[in-house]
């Protein structure tokens, strides 16, 4: 009974740490026809980050497990990326947006993470339903160093089915299965120890 009510006050406190999407830009349901990669992202005009970000996979290489395939433009230079294509190593992705005050927490600790792997683990930041200038400013000031993709709309998490609000983290095995799902501000322990069990 005790352990019933631990795990929905820790799911309700992780909700509420988390931000809604602007009313403006509301979830829209997913339709029958989104499984596939038809949808590509708003172009940047140019990158606003100085950050490039890595094409990964190629022709015939394994689709992600747990990703749809959805081309996102980078907000650094280099051109889109398929999201179904991060396979191959342990991948973290967090979905974040410049106006959510848990997002602009956690960034630190992300970048401290991301710099502590070495380049073991492949990190790549989602900026969701936000102002490319915006956020560049804030990745800047918080010291984070790892890719970053745009997606103004919140496909990505429309296809995951995420509705929940940001940020979400996200640790992808090297199959592109999700091995640890975070919604709301993901603490440093959790992360690490997500990360370690993958080893």
């Amino acid at each position: 009974m005790g352990t019933s009510r631990g795990v929905a006050a820790f799911a309700a406190a992780a909700v509420m740490s988390a931000c809604a999407a602007p009313s403006a830009q509301a979830p829209r349901p997913v339709s029958e026809g989104s499984a596939g990669a038809a949808y590509a992202g708003p172009e940047l005009k140019a990158p606003v980050f100085d950050v490039r970000c890595a094409r990964a996979g190629g022709a015939g290489a394994a689709a992600a497990k747990d990703l749809p395939s959805l081309r996102l433009d980078c907000l650094g230079p280099g051109g889109p990326v398929d999201t179904a294509t991060l396979v191959g190593g342990v991948t973290v992705v967090n979905f974040w947006a410049s106006w959510c005050g848990p997002c602009r927490h956690e960034m630190p600790m992300l970048a401290e993470v991301a710099a502590d792997s070495g380049g073991a683990v492949r990190f790549i930041g989602i900026d969701t339903q936000d102002q490319p200038k915006a956020a560049a400013e804030l990745l800047r000031s918080t010291g984070v160093r790892f890719e970053q993709l745009y997606d103004p709309e919140g496909e990505l998490l429309r296809r995951l089915r995420i509705v929940q609000g940001l940020p979400v983290t996200l640790v992808l095995d090297r199959e592109g299965a999700i091995a640890l799902r975070s919604i709301g501000e993901i603490d440093e322990t959790t992360l690490r120890d997500g990360l370690e069990a993958l080893r």
